[in-house]
């Protein structure tokens, strides 16, 4: 008798395993998956009855007590546990939609407030192309997406020049591919014109406050004389080195060299960064870990040093030309670029 109950305990153990295997299996198939813990129940029940005995008994006792026998039961608990799979819950459908909109309506707020930003700050850059107060009298040169103009402010040396972006943009290795080459034909043609006057050219960037768009992209061009230029890579290479020695917030590399990669090879768009070309060939990078601190007229300082200009115009404020000044400068450049300005060929 021991033995027979054992045994009746041992199938009724093994059949309710099996039950729920074959629930865990149902509740992990896909959507379209629809058989029901009712018709499990009723195929083992079918098999039992085939050989209706003690242990078939016991076992349907056990089954009606646990309101297996219950469709609805059956149905109710399988639907709760993978109603996500073949009938959503109409309410978590609701919370699912209402969520969605609500992250739309958020990415729509965020482009209108990002669309207003760069709006105002076109309204006060005085490098923004459309800008009607932009200096017209210092513009040199339009191509399609960006412009040559003279600085505002003093001239580091004669010749000094910068490449502009008209849309407002913070920094040029965000700008779109077509832009990027309009600048790219202008350092070419700069540095021919240079080659003339037996000079070379570098070529500045500093990029910073980008998620403020409150500076304008600038490409500062400055000529220098051959040995200077040579000398130039060991001066920015030093100045870049300890340039943040003070505030650097980690071990990231400080100096990265752009002579294979180029400037948007070698760094993600969005960071903040000080970039230096030496011709078109080569070139280091550094990427701004604590802008605050970084020095915006690093790269300016650096020229003013390596030629031995007086020191005091490293840390003063760039000093306004006036009016007729500037506009005596632009003609005399103007003169000067007229032979190799590539944006001719535009009108043609």
């Amino acid at each position: 008798m021991i033995i027979r109950n054992m045994q009746t305990l041992s199938t009724t153990i093994t059949y309710l395993t099996e039950t729920w295997i074959c629930r865990e299996r149902v509740t992990k198939r896909h959507r379209g998956y629809t058989e029901s813990f009712r018709s499990i129940v009723n195929e083992h029940e079918h098999k039992l009855e085939k050989g209706a005995d003690g242990d078939s008994r016991l076992v349907k006792s056990i089954l009606q007590y646990k309101d297996y026998r219950n469709s609805s039961f059956v149905d109710t608990e399988y639907e709760a546990m993978s109603g996500s799979i073949l009938e959503p819950d109409p309410m978590r459908s609701k919370r699912k939609l209402s969520q969605a909109a609500a992250a739309e309506a958020k990415e729509a707020r965020e482009a209108i407030n990002a669309h207003r930003r760069i709006v105002t700050q076109e309204e006060r850059c005085q490098f923004c192309f459309n800008n009607q107060s932009r200096p017209k009298h210092l513009t040199l040169s339009i191509a399609n997406s960006c412009y040559l103009m003279l600085p505002p402010w003093d001239a580091i040396v004669h010749g000094h020049c910068l490449i502009v972006p008209m849309q407002h943009e913070g920094a040029s290795r965000n700008l779109d591919e077509h832009v990027w080459e309009e600048m790219r034909n202008y350092k070419k043609c700069l540095l021919q014109m240079f080659a003339k006057h037996n000079r070379d050219g570098i070529f500045l960037e500093t990029a910073i406050n980008l998620s403020r768009q409150c500076r304008h992209c600038l490409v500062e061009c400055i000529p220098l004389p051959p040995n200077n230029a040579k000398q130039a890579p060991l001066y920015f290479k030093k100045a870049i080195d300890e340039a943040e020695d003070e505030w650097s917030q980690h071990d990231a590399k400080k100096l990265i060299d752009t002579s294979v990669k180029g400037l948007r090879g070698s760094i993600p768009k969005n960071f903040p960064y000080f970039h230096v070309e030496f011709g078109l060939q080569a070139g280091y990078v550094h990427v701004i870990d604590n802008e605050r601190a970084f020095e915006a007229d690093l790269g300016c300082n650096v020229v003013i040093g390596m030629l031995n200009l007086p020191v005091e115009d490293m840390h003063r404020k760039r000093k306004l030309q006036t009016y007729d000044q500037q506009k005596k400068a632009a003609e005399n450049f103007q003169d000067a670029w007229d032979p190799y300005d590539w944006t001719k060929m535009l009108d043609d």
